[in-house]
């Protein structure tokens, strides 16, 4: 009898252990998530949320919690997590598509898997959207009206949901039906401006496409006007020169316009250049077909010039409209100064001044000169601050390396000559050691009065 005793008691408490320890083993748990947007945008953050505790309401901690999609085969991880001291998890994930060009619609719940202590469990379902965002694109013209010879500018701003500027990651842009570029000015804002216009019409097409957006895609078209006009040519030479140095290269350039101060872009007309009436240059049948041209000339002599442009015809040849109109333009051609070597000598002494004179009008610093005397031993010449000097067989090179002669400037020296000196030859060259004038210069002798 008593053994009997100890085998039930023996087989009642192993049993009571296996309850309690199957017990630890499937406590329950519930896992709750808190409720997401029901819509969002590409690149949004979605925040998940939300807290684990066991049936009794006390919170897990330390667990790993993941935020899952439910697909039809299978799910997708969003994102994992583990609750804080609170049983509490927070996480993100940015919103994305999977089809750039649909609506991505998710299933999410929250999942814990369960371990040695606690039951595995999952949230209610949530249901969100990943919407195609709509780009807000505006095209403004500068103006509301347009005429013959006006050019326009569009301006195009891109913008997303909520009016902050963006730059789509592809713009195609065509104007009557020419592939062309806009301009990128700044974020989101974007220009084109046309050549001049033509009537009747004319259309700028656009197409845009970036990432989580719907493609854009729109045209707008411009009418343009004939203005009435006189059929005249107005020839202006305001960017021209009213002066020009003889010697150097002078442009001209001309506008034509209409007495609407419209462009004429088709002009046939000659430019003439001449002097006391005598044609010096003269270019026949000119053309031009945006209404500007620019000549280049270098005058070889000085005094007055007139420039003479005739107008023959305007318009192209299916338009042609034969016009007679002479515009003249004077220009005074100043003659360059040569420079000027100034030499004297006082025999009393046996002393020479030499002074070389840049003339105003020249273009050029000088920072070397060489004079060449017939025995260069019997001069010695002091020079200036900032000036050296080397004597190679009888050429003595005058030169500076930061102080050069300035056009209206002088440079005098002082000789000394063991003898007489009735002429020397001389150069002047510029910082690249090339010749710019060269000469002979004789020497003005000065005789004192004996007393």
């Amino acid at each position: 009898m008593y053994s009997k005793f100890l085998v039930i008691s023996f087989s009642v408490i192993f049993l009571l252990g296996f309850l309690v320890a199957n017990a630890q083993l499937t406590t329950l748990t519930i896992l709750s998530i808190d409720p997401v947007p029901k819509e969002v945008a590409t690149g949004d953050e979605i925040v998940f949320s939300g807290t684990l505790t066991d049936i009794n309401g006390n919170y897990i901690v330390g667990k790993t919690i993941r935020i899952q999609q439910e697909r039809i085969t299978s799910t997708n991880i969003l994102a994992s997590v583990t609750t804080d001291e609170n049983g509490t998890f927070t996480t993100t994930w940015t919103a994305d598509l999977d089809n750039p060009t649909k609506d991505r619609f998710l299933t999410i719940f929250a999942s814990f898997e369960g371990d040695d202590q606690y039951r595995s469990s999952i949230s209610v379902r949530a249901v969100t959207k990943v919407a195609i965002q709509t780009m807000k694109v505006s095209i403004k013209l500068d103006k509301q009206m347009y005429y013959n010879g006006d050019i326009a500018t569009f301006t195009i701003k891109f913008a997303n949901p909520i009016g902050e500027p963006l730059d789509p990651e592809m713009i195609r842009t065509f104007y009557d039906d020419k592939v062309v570029s806009l301009e990128r000015e700044n974020e989101g804002i974007y220009k084109f401006k046309t050549a001049w216009l033509i009537p009747p019409k004319h259309t700028l097409q656009l197409i845009a496409e970036k990432y989580g957006y719907e493609v854009y895609t729109n045209a707008i078209t411009l009418d343009v006007s004939v203005r009435k006009s006189l059929i005249a040519v107005k020839l202006d030479f305001d960017w021209s020169p009213k002066q020009a140095l003889q010697g150097e290269s002078t442009i001209f350039s001309l506008f034509f316009s209409d007495t609407n101060k419209v462009v004429i872009p088709f002009v046939d007309y000659d430019f003439i250049i001449k002097k006391n009436n005598e044609a010096i240059l003269e270019l026949k049948g000119e053309q031009t077909t945006y209404g500007r041209a620019m000549y280049e000339h270098i005058f070889t002599n000085g005094g007055k010039h007139t420039i003479t442009v005739k107008i023959n015809n305007i318009g192209q040849a299916s338009d042609l409209k034969p016009i007679k109109l002479s515009s003249d333009f004077n220009i005074d051609v100043i003659k360059r100064t040569t420079f000027a070597v100034n030499v004297k000598s006082m025999q009393k002494v046996d002393a020479m001044r030499i002074t070389f004179r840049n003339p105003v009008l020249f273009t050029s610093e000088v920072y070397a000169f060489n004079i060449k005397f017939d025995d260069a031993s019997k001069v010695k010449i002091s020079t200036p601050i900032d000036w050296n000097l080397k004597t190679i067989n009888d050429v003595i090179t005058i030169y500076t390396e930061n102080n050069p002669l300035e056009p209206g400037k002088k440079l005098r020296l002082r000789v000394n000559v063991d003898g007489n000196i009735d002429s020397f030859d001389w150069n002047m060259m510029n910082k690249d050691d090339n010749i710019l004038e060269s000469g002979t210069s004789k020497v003005l002798e000065i005789r004192f009065k004996q007393s």
